[in-house]
C-alpha cells in the first residue's frame, strides 16, 4: 500500500471491500469466475482489472505511477 486512505463506499453498491495484495486479488478473481464462496466481482471492475490494473500495479511497485498517467485518452470498455 502506497497510502492509508478512508473509504466510505455506500451501502446500496458495495457489499464488501478488502485490502489485497497482487496474488490475493488473482485469487479472488478466479473465485469469482468460478462462482466459489459467494466472491462476487462487478462487471465494471473486472474491465479494470482485465485493461489497467496490472499494469498500474507495476508502476507502483516501480514507483513509477506518474509515468503511467494517461489524462487524454478516454476509453471505451
Amino acid at each position: 500500500m502506497v497510502r492509508d486512505v478512508k473509504l466510505n463506499p455506500n451501502p446500496e453498491e458495495v457489499a464488501d471491500v478488502k485490502y489485497v495484495n497482487r496474488d490475493q486479488l488473482k485469487e479472488l478473481l478466479r473465485k469469482a469466475d468460478a462462482g466459489e464462496d459467494g466472491v462476487k466481482m462487478s462487471p465494471w471492475f473486472r474491465l479494470v482489472v482485465d485493461n489497467f490494473l496490472m499494469g498500474w500495479w507495476d508502476h507502483v511497485e516501480q514507483g513509477t505511477l506518474q509515468g503511467a498517467a494517461d489524462m487524454k485518452t478516454i476509453h471505451k470498455l
